[in-house]
Formats: C-alpha cells, structure tokens, sequence
C-alpha cells in the first residue's frame, strides 16, 4: 500500500546494512590473503622469509594475479550476508507493517514481542510502552470530553428554561440563539467521544444507499424550512458495507447541517452516491474559502468565525471515516462545494 494512503511520510531512510558491511568483507578477505600468503607452504614462497613474503610490492602482485577469485570470494560473502540479513530481518518487516496499521482506530493494537528477535525486543517494549502512555492520556481526554457534554446537557437545558422565563419577548431570540449554539456545542462534544471510542469489532453489514436516503429524507423538512432545497440521486440500488450506521448517520447528518449554516438561502442541497459507493454531499453556494481549506477538518477550525457552529462538525466526520477505514475530503467545483465520503474500502 502506498505510504501516503497510510499517512506515512515520504521514506528518508539511511544506507543499508548490506553496503554498510561491504568495506568489512574487504577488509577480511585482504586480511585472510595476508595471512595466506604468510603462512602459505607452496614451493614459491616456503623458502622466502616472513620480510619478504610480506612485501607490499609482491602482495600487490599475488593479489592482480588472483583478483577473480578474491572478486568471487568476495561475491560469494556478500550473498551470504545477503540472504542472512533477509532472513533475519524477516520479522522486523512484519512488525513494520503491523506497526503502519496502528491508527486511532486500532490505537489498542501492540507489537508482538515474541516474534521480535532478541536484539530488537528492547526497541519493541519501549515503542508498547509509548503507545500504553498514548493510549491513556488519548482516553483521558476523550473520557473528559463525553462526561463533561453529558454533565452539561441537564443543567443548560435547567438555566435556558430559567433564563427565557425571565426575559422579554425581544430579548428572548438572542438568548435562546445562545443557548441553542451551546447545545449544538454539547451534541457535538457527545458525538465526537462517541467516534472516538467507536471499535470496529462491533460492526455489521448495512446498506448505505438505504442509509443515505433515510438521513436525506428524515432532514429534508429542516433543509427546507431554512429556505433551501435538498435532493437524493443514487447510481446504484444497493451497496452493503461493514462498518457502524449509527456513526455513517451522524457524518452524513453533520454534512447536511454544515451545508445549510454556510450557504445562502435557495441554494440547492444534493446527497449523491455512485457506483464505486463514493458518498457526496454537495451544495451550490460560495463554495469554502481558500484560505479555510487548509485547516477544514481541524477541531474547532471555523470557516466563519462569527458563524453559529463550534467547528466540530467536519473534526467528527473525519473521525467517523477513519474509523471505517474510509477518508473524507473536499472535491474540488466550479461552484459551491462537494464532500466526499469514500468509503471504497469495503466496496
């Protein structure tokens, strides 16, 4: 797989082992020719003392005379070294690969020690250990998250009827608009803890066209109301993926909802899905700001300061994707905008 599809950065990898032990070879094999010629016992050199044989000049010689074989010899050791370090290193690729599959879905995941050989085992509990301190302090925060959005919804829900009982009639449109913004703020927080511990060992198969049609038509009469239009077109009748459909709902409903805050009214609102399972969520509005795009699927990035959202909205669809293997991303229009859900993986 390609290491951008895995979210790896470009390879900047240093010389290989191999070319590393290549001066090594040489110099054993230039040492044990040495050594050859010292104690050698031909008829050519049993009579030469150590001084002589020894000689620079004669080795050079006794060496060009023999260079195919130590070329050989040479060779032969490089092979040797070759297939040793392939075999050997056989288990540090497997955990290379296991370890390019840990994401924040599979942050559970660990390395095996046990098939780690033995000088690496150390490398391999340290990098187990520093994904247990990732994992804690990730569950931590998302664990903060989910209880303080729950601790929150009863008494906003208490203080907002308290507060518009109190206020005038034209002073109670501004607060409620505050406390509904606080309350989108809440369901949000409780929908990002919710992808965010979502495991996709509990998934099952669903049908994502029925899916997608259902979430068009339940918030058609909300598109509607805010002044816009909202249609469903699909290529294909059916198209069954593993995953959670409670999460897909939330990111296609999220979609819609960041569709109608940041356009105009009378735009026109589509849902389509093609025959590849590509789900697109587009609008013929302004379309996003260039300088908003960079940073659209940040948490708590806005592309309307001032605008009613929290800027979680986008965060949680890109959550919900990675949790199904699938990625979001905004397609590039000559009007308006267009977010794709592709969720090609299990098609």
């Amino acid at each position: 797989m390609p290491r951008a599809l895995l979210g790896l950065p470009p390879r900047r990898w240093g010389r290989s082992l191999l070319w590393m032990l290549f001066p090594s070879v040489v110099l054993v094999v230039a040492w044990g020719f040495v050594v050859a010629e010292l104690l050698g016992r031909n008829q050519e050199t049993v009579t030469l003392p150590v001084i002589a044989r020894l000689n620079p000049m004669r080795l050079v010689i006794e060496a060009s005379e023999r260079l195919p074989m130590i070329l050989v010899f040479i060779a032969l050791m490089m092979v040797a070294i070759y297939a040793t370090l392939h075999v050997g290193l056989r288990p540090l690729r497997r955990l290379s690969l296991l370890a390019a599959d840990i994401g924040p879905a599979t942050i559970h995941a660990r390395l095996p020690v046990a098939s780690a050989p033995r000088e690496v085992a150390p490398l391999v509990e340290a990098f187990n250990a520093t994904l247990d301190r990732l994992e804690a302090g990730w569950r931590a925060q998302r664990d903060f998250s989910a209880n303080a959005a729950h601790e929150l919804r009863t008494p906003l829900a208490i203080l907002r009827a308290q507060v518009e009982s109190l206020l005038e009639p034209d002073e109670r449109r501004a607060a409620s608009e505050e406390f509904e913004r606080l309350g989108r703020l809440v369901a949000q927080l409780l929908a990002l803890a919710e992808a965010e511990s979502g495991a996709l060992a509990q998934t099952h198969s669903f049908d994502l066209v029925a899916l997608a049609r259902d979430v068009t038509s339940d918030m058609a009469s909300f598109v509607l109301s805010s002044g816009r239009t909202v249609g469903f077109d699909n290529v294909i009748e059916r198209l069954m993926i593993e995953g959670q459909p409670d999460l897909v709902e939330t990111a296609l409903r999220n979609l819609l909802e960041n569709a109608v805050r940041h356009t105009p009214s009378g735009v026109e609102i589509l849902v389509t899905i093609d025959a590849d399972g590509l789900v697109c969520v587009s609008d013929d509005g302004t379309g996003v700001p260039a300088e908003a795009r960079a940073r659209l699927f940040e948490r708590f990035s806005r592309g309307d300061p001032q605008g009613p959202g929290a800027g979680l909205g986008l965060s949680i669809v890109r959550q919900i994707m990675e949790r199904h293997g699938g990625r979001v991303r905004l397609a590039p229009l000559a009007r308006g905008a267009c977010f794709e859900l592709d969720f090609r993986r299990w098609t």
